[in-house]
């Protein structure tokens, strides 16, 4: 599979709450409203192993919305076991920016409510810290501003040898994303839930990736959390106003999150009737838009 058929099996789960296919775990832990459930129901929490950082994301977004949880934590401790966990917060250290590697490289932070505390008080520096790398990596990720790149390398059995020249992003920045992935994630919830009106959440909302998506879909949940955020602020005249370029993706993802009204409906499918130019369909189109606001409305 594609990283945006991962994400169409991500919107299949949220339409329909109908689960299939180990590996579309991921969906799950992104995407459930019970956290400690699915984490308790994981049966082989370690494979693949990006599940551990999805489940650490998420608990950072509880912490940040409901409060200190450790019950919590020792649930997500238990389920994947504590050498994952330790190496978990090693990797931790590959972040750049001091603040945020010396505080999630740490089990205290999530295990001592106290340190939680004192960490959350310091809201300047927090803010300063976590727009800094949302920065850095809308540069480096989105924009793929000095993104180094390598040739692609096809197997012998590969369809796309026509594509052999092609320049794809080298393995070590896939390898830093992922070092760097929790630590984004926190930065950005952090700035959802305390300075919500900061302008890299909108730019990241509005901004889809200039090269590929990561296979789990990690950064495209980044760009998932940023619209939802963006609309409950600013309503869905954001999607109307900048429709040319926001994939409709993301606005099926915003229909099944968001409570709106009729009129609102209208307004969007008359500015999806008169859009102009050719867009780039991947796996919802524009009739998949239709059926889910005739849903909406009945």
């Amino acid at each position: 599979m594609c990283e945006y058929c991962y994400e169409s099996a991500m919107l299949y789960f949220v339409a329909s709450g109908q689960r299939h296919g180990i590996y579309s775990r991921f969906a799950y832990l992104e995407e459930a409203d019970d956290l400690k459930t699915e984490i308790e129901q994981l049966e082989d929490p370690n494979n693949p192993e990006p599940l551990i950082d999805l489940a650490f994301c998420r608990l950072y977004d509880h912490y940040f919305t409901h409060g200190f949880d450790a019950g919590l934590f020792n649930t997500l401790q238990n389920k994947f076991g504590q050498g994952a966990v330790q190496a978990y917060f090693t990797k931790r250290q590959a972040c750049h920016n001091d603040l945020l590697r010396a505080e999630l490289s740490r089990i205290e932070l999530l295990s001592d409510e106290i340190r939680w505390n004192r960490i959350m008080a310091d809201q300047e520096r927090l803010n300063s810290n976590a727009i800094e790398l949302l920065n850095s990596y809308y540069d480096w990720w989105v924009l793929g501003i000095g993104k180094e790149k390598e040739k692609r390398k096809p197997n012998s059995n590969d369809e796309n040898l026509l594509f052999a020249d092609e320049l794809l992003t080298a393995s070590t920045e896939w390898d830093k994303f992922h070092a760097l992935y929790p630590a984004l994630f926190f930065a950005l919830s952090y700035l959802i839930n305390h300075h919500i009106d900061s302008d890299i959440i909108r730019k990241i909302a509005l901004t889809n990736l200039k090269d590929g998506a990561d296979i789990w879909t990690k950064d495209l949940w980044l760009q998932r959390r940023a619209m939802i955020t963006c609309v409950k602020r600013e309503g869905f005249s954001l999607i109307v106003e900048n429709l040319s370029q926001i994939r409709y993706e993301l606005i099926y993802y915003v229909l099944l999150r968001s409570t709106i009204n009729p009129a609102e409906l209208n307004l969007l499918k008359e500015a999806i009737l008169s859009e102009q130019g050719d867009r780039l369909i991947r796996t919802v189109e524009r009739e998949h838009l239709f059926g889910l606001m005739d849903q909406l409305v009945a």
